[in-house]
């Protein structure tokens, strides 16, 4: 049985896709100019000086929810090719797909672009952003498990309703709190800046808004 096609709301409109651009950028020029650095080095320091080992292996665990290689090449593509083989239809690939394309073409780009070292680099000024001296650990702006765990969780959300029976609070759950998690891990391992999730969070909304607006209802075949 086909899925009833979700209705329009007000958070429909681009006011919102052009508002976290809007927050996206702002944070870019922020960092870019050293505004954010006191509340970056702060936050790092203070994680820094509170890791017991048991916290640690915590958020070393919690992280993965945002791990690419699990997100999307395990849960998604066992998914996938589980409605693959029920439906027959090449169409379910078209999910995965558009999720891979997009952040495959902000992510990385942005990353390379803005040049920035982790915070547990350890390399001069490497709160900076445009940072000369960054090499090694130049891929901390945006956070890639941020979005990632939006963007991949929106899609499983997708794929796991052609073939279960979602309850609501299940769904919200599975969109809100893998992204929330990520955020807090990512920070306290110190493998990005409190502003790389921050700047992470719009650009994944903003992804996931352009994922959820294909009906998808329409496209993808019921599973069998």
């Amino acid at each position: 049985m086909r899925i009833p096609t979700r209705r329009l709301s007000r958070f429909d409109s681009w006011w919102w896709d052009a508002a976290l651009v809007a927050v996206l950028a702002l944070i870019t020029v922020l960092a870019a100019r050293g505004v954010t650095a006191g509340l970056d080095l702060g936050v790092r320091d203070w994680v820094q000086s509170h890791q017991p080992t048991w916290a640690h292996v915590i958020a070393r665990a919690l992280n993965y929810l945002g791990q690419g290689w699990l997100v999307m090449w395990i849960i998604t593509g066992s998914l996938t090719v589980t409605l693959l083989v029920r439906t027959r239809d090449l169409r379910v690939l078209l999910p995965g797909v558009t999720g891979f394309l997009l952040t495959y073409l902000t992510i990385g780009p942005l990353k390379l672009w803005t040049h920035r070292d982790a915070p547990s680099s350890g390399l001069p000024n490497a709160v900076e952003l445009f940072n000369p001296l960054a090499v090694v650990y130049s891929n901390s702006y945006p956070s890639g498990h941020v979005v990632n765990a939006i963007v991949w969780w929106g899609v499983i959300v997708i794929l796991a309703s052609r073939l279960w029976r979602l309850p609501p609070t299940l769904v919200r759950w599975m969109r809100v709190a893998p992204p929330a998690i990520v955020l807090c891990t990512t920070t306290y391992l110190s493998h990005h800046w409190v502003t790389d999730g921050l700047a992470a969070l719009a650009l994944g909304l903003l992804l996931d808004r352009i994922i959820h607006r294909i009906d998808w209802d329409a496209i993808l075949p019921p599973a069998r």
